[in-house]
Formats: structure tokens, C-alpha cells, sequence
């Protein structure tokens, strides 16, 4: 695919109103570096735990989880990406397999492989992704420390095929435009990651 394509779409409502939005398949990268991790995390259902005082100031170094002082909290996506970089999962003080929790999750996060396809990808430019549940998104993405700046993108992870209706789209861009960052939907094919920006324009 042409990285450098732009298309320029104008929508009209129905009160005869055009609103124009640029797409463009768009690059980001970070400052964030990728590790390698050890020690244990418990999956509690649909998030997981850790007590683990080594594993927690490695994931305080990455900025990675939920800091709850005596124990940090992860999400389904952060554990399995953690699994990936050496941690262990462990279910009812048993050692789970990289499958069985993916089948576990995958009754919580039908999309979770996609997720996690998203994630790791993210880490890999050196970007941190964190929930975007509260902007409808699934990330907001880093590119730099969580304390030194605010996310400057929302990703949302769908499939090549993917289909939404373009008051959905306005919804997302606005949402996005609305908290200083930038609506980016990452696109997956099998194991081809793309992603594509969206934003809304006066031309």
C-alpha cells in the first residue's frame, strides 16, 4: 500500500451541512523502551494482579499498570503482553499457559488477540498504550513518560473489513479533537498492522 495516500472525504448531513475529514495512514513512534520482565501475575477474572514487590518496580520503570501501592493492577492486554516479555500468569496457584489464558480472556475480550496484536506492535515503536475506555477508544498511546505528557493519540483496533457508519466516525474524531489528541484506527490483516488517521478539516 502507497503510506503516503491521502483521501480527503466530504460528508453531508442532513440539513445539507459538508464536513470534510482527512485520512492518511499514519507512522507514530516513541521514546519508550521495550524490556524483558520477571516474577508472577494473578488473573483475577477479567483483570489481573500483581504482589510481586521485584515485578512491580519493573512495571513502575515502564509505566505500566495500575499502582495500588502494596499491589499493582493490569489489564487482560497488559498481562498477556507482559506473558510475551517473560512474566508468568498464575491461576489459582497454578502456572497458566499463554493458551489458556488467551481462552480465558477471550470470554471477557472476544478481540483480545487483536488487542494484543495492537499492543505489542505499539511497544515494538516505542510507544506505551494504556486504556482508552473512557474516550470509547481501546488505547490511549504514549509517546513519552506518563508523567512528562498526555497521550497524543487514541487507537482504536478493528479488522481490515471493518465496517462503521460515518456518525460513529464523527463521534470518534470529535471525542479525539475534543481532548487534544488524534483518532487513529489501527487496522489488522491477519498479522499486517496499519494505521490510519483520521481527522476532520476545513479545506
Amino acid at each position: 500500500a502507497n503510506t503516503d495516500l491521502r483521501v480527503m472525504v466530504g460528508i453531508i448531513d442532513e440539513e445539507g451541512d459538508v464536513t470534510y475529514y482527512l485520512a492518511k495512514f499514519f507512522e507514530m513512534r516513541g521514546t519508550l523502551e521495550e524490556r524483558k520482565y520477571s516474577g508472577k501475575i494473578v488473573l483475577m477474572n477479567d483483570r489481573c494482579i500483581t504482589w510481586d514487590e521485584e515485578l512491580m518496580e519493573q512495571l513502575r520503570e515502564s509505566h505500566i499498570g495500575k499502582d495500588f501501592g502494596v499491589y499493582m493492577q493490569l489489564s487482560l492486554t497488559e498481562a498477556s503482553y507482559l506473558a510475551t516479555m517473560g512474566a508468568t500468569i498464575v491461576k489459582n496457584k497454578r502456572k497458566a499457559s499463554m493458551k489458556r489464558f488467551i481462552e480465558h480472556a477471550r470470554n471477557i475480550q472476544p478481540d483480545i488477540e487483536d488487542r494484543l496484536k495492537a499492543y505489542t506492535h505499539l511497544r515494538k515503536l516505542k510507544l506505551l498504550p494504556k486504556t482508552g475506555f473512557k474516550f470509547g477508544s481501546h488505547f490511549r498511546v504514549y509517546d513519552n513518560e506518563p508523567e512528562k505528557s498526555h497521550a497524543p493519540y487514541l487507537v482504536h483496533v478493528v479488522k481490515s473489513d471493518y465496517g462503521a457508519t460515518w456518525a460513529e466516525i464523527s463521534r470518534a474524531v470529535r471525542l479525539a479533537h475534543s481532548v487534544k489528541k488524534e483518532m487513529v484506527f489501527c487496522m489488522i490483516d491477519d498479522d499486517k498492522l496499519k494505521y490510519i488517521r483520521l481527522k476532520r478539516i476545513t479545506p
